[in-house]
C-alpha cells in the first residue's frame, strides 16, 4: 500500500470564517490517502469539533510575523526540518511569505497559497517580493474571479498559469441547522421580537461602509414605525457608530450588539440582509445569509454582484441618496416578493456555492499535480 501523502494546512490563528473554510478543504482529503495537519503559528487550544487530522500551535505572538519576522521564520524553519510534508496550502499574505522565505527548508512539491482579500499586493514591496521569491511549485489560489484578475493585474509575478481561482463556499444545510429561530436570535440580540428588521454582519471598520448604512436608514426608513436596523461586529468604527446613533437619537431604531461568536447562528433575526461593503475578496457573510434565504442588497462592486446574479438588489453604497432610495424601495416589496428572493439566494448558493464543489475543487488541484 502507497504511502499516505502528507498534507500541511498553515494559517496565522483560529479565524472563524477563515478556519471554517480550512476545515473543509482538510476534509476535501481522503483519509485513505492524504494525512493533514492543521498549524497555527500563533498559540491556542485544539477545537473538539476537529474531525480532520492533527491540530500543532507553535506558540508564536502575533507581533513576531510583524516587520522583519525573524523569530516567526526561525520558529517556522526549524519545524518544517523536523516534518516533511508533501503538500503545503498556507492561507492569506503573512503565512504564505513565510513559507517563500523559506523555500529552501520546504521539500514539498506543491505549494499552495490562498488569497482572499484586495489589496494585498499594492505595495510595491509586497509585489517586488513576490515576484523574486515565487517559484513552480506555487499555485495561488484566488478566492473570485475578480480578485483573480487584481492579482495578476498587480505584476507580482502571478500569471493565469499559476493563479486559478476557487469560490468560497458553505454547506447552506449545515448553516440552516445551526441557526436558531427568529425569535430566539431577537432576543439574544436584544433587538425588538415585532417588525421589520434590516441587518448586516462585518468589522466596524471604514471600508465596511456602515456609518453610510446608518445614515441611509436614518434618511429612508428612520421615521417609520416598526422598521429597525442591526449592525452585528466590532471594531474601531464601532465608537463612532455608538456616537452617531445616540447623538441622532436613534437608539431605539439601530442597534449594535457589537461582535457576537458565530453570528450567523442568529441571522434568523433579520428580515433584509445588506452587505454595503466598498470592496471584498468575496463575502462570506454574504453566502450565509443566502443560505438562509434571505432577500439581499450589496454593494453594486465585483464579486458581490456576480455572487447574488440578478437575484436581488444591488447599488452604490457610497451614494447616499441612491442607498436611502434602494432601501425604501426594498420596504415597498411585499412579503411574497421579498420571499421570492430569498428563495432564489438559496437556490443559487446550492447550485453555485455549496461545500461540495469547494472541496472536490482543492483535492483536484492536487490529485492533478502527483498525476503529472
Amino acid at each position: 500500500m502507497a504511502a499516505k501523502l502528507k498534507v500541511m494546512l498553515l494559517q496565522t490563528r483560529y479565524i472563524e470564517s477563515i478556519s471554517y473554510l480550512s476545515e473543509e478543504i482538510a476534509n476535501a482529503f481522503p483519509a485513505d490517502r492524504y494525512e493533514v495537519s492543521m498549524i497555527y503559528l500563533e498559540k491556542g487550544e485544539a477545537t473538539p469539533e476537529n474531525i480532520f487530522g492533527k491540530q500543532i500551535f507553535l506558540g508564536l505572538e502575533k507581533t513576531d510575523y510583524n516587520g522583519l519576522r525573524l523569530k516567526a521564520i526561525k520558529k517556522l524553519g526549524a519545524f518544517l526540518k523536523e516534518n516533511h510534508f508533501d503538500v503545503i496550502i498556507a492561507n492569506m499574505y503573512k503565512p504564505i511569505n513565510l513559507l517563500m522565505r523559506l523555500r529552501h527548508s520546504i521539500t514539498a512539491s506543491l505549494c499552495i497559497g490562498i488569497i482572499h482579500a484586495f489589496g494585498e499586493f499594492d505595495r510595491l514591496g509586497r509585489r517586488l517580493m513576490m515576484h523574486w521569491m515565487i517559484d513552480s511549485r506555487w499555485r495561488m489560489v484566488a478566492v473570485s474571479a475578480p480578485l483573480r484578475d487584481y492579482l495578476i493585474k498587480s505584476r507580482c509575478g502571478l500569471n493565469l498559469q499559476n493563479t486559478v481561482v476557487i469560490n468560497n463556499s458553505i454547506d447552506p444545510i449545515a448553516v440552516k441547522h445551526k441557526a436558531i429561530s427568529r425569535l430566539d436570535a431577537r432576543q439574544f440580540l436584544g433587538l425588538p421580537q415585532e417588525g421589520f428588521v434590516v441587518g448586516t454582519i462585518g468589522r466596524s471598520v471604514k471600508g465596511k461602509r456602515q456609518l453610510e448604512l446608518v445614515k441611509a436608514f436614518q434618511q429612508s426608513l428612520g421615521d417609520q414605525q416598526g422598521i429597525y436596523l442591526a449592525i452585528i461586529g466590532d471594531g474601531d468604527q464601532h465608537a463612532e457608530l455608538k456616537s452617531y446613533v445616540l447623538a441622532q437619537g436613534l437608539q431605539d431604531k439601530v442597534y449594535l450588539p457589537g461582535y457576537v461568536p458565530y453570528a450567523v447562528n442568529y441571522l434568523r433575526a433579520v428580515d433584509l440582509f445588506v452587505f454595503p461593503s466598498e470592496h471584498e475578496g468575496f463575502g462570506m457573510a454574504l453566502l450565509e445569509a443566502m443560505a438562509l434565504e434571505l432577500p439581499a442588497l450589496v454593494n453594486n462592486v465585483e464579486p458581490l454582484v456576480s455572487i447574488i446574479a440578478d437575484k436581488t438588489f444591488a447599488v452604490d453604497t457610497a451614494n447616499l441618496q441612491a442607498f436611502a432610495d434602494m432601501l425604501a424601495h426594498c420596504m415597498e416589496l411585499s412579503s411574497d416578493q421579498l420571499t421570492k428572493k430569498g428563495s432564489e439566494n438559496y437556490q443559487r448558493v446550492t447550485q453555485f456555492y455549496d461545500v461540495a464543489i469547494y472541496r472536490k475543487s482543492y483535492l483536484d488541484l492536487v490529485d492533478n499535480h502527483f498525476a503529472t
